[in-house]
């Protein structure tokens, strides 16, 4: 019996404003149902007896080390800006109104 059906993708498309066709609406309640299959599968399996991981590799600190390397100064990165204000990159307002 499918677990998803085609009106549930519809539904889930519309909450996530994506506009599907018929025929991907029912390819996509396929894939769906397939995947909540297999995720039945995977929560079938008895792990009663297996050590819990965080992490089962064993990489430790994989970054670069840190190392000082010349940089600008705040008035050569202000130089290249289009508009700069009180010692500050000026960039137009996108949110909200002015503070």
């Amino acid at each position: 019996m499918s677990q998803i059906s085609r009106d549930e993708v519809a539904r889930l498309a519309k909450l996530a404003r994506l506009a599907l066709t018929d025929s991907e609406l029912d390819g996509f309640a396929g894939q769906l149902d397939a995947i909540l299959g297999y995720v039945s599968q995977i929560q079938a399996v008895d792990v009663t007896d297996v050590t819990p991981t965080d992490n089962p590799l064993n990489d430790v600190n994989v970054a670069r080390a840190d190392v000082v390397q010349p940089y600008l100064t705040q008035g050569e990165a202000l130089a290249e800006a289009p508009a700069a204000v009180d010692g500050r990159f000026a960039v137009p307002q996108i949110l909200g109104e002015a503070e």
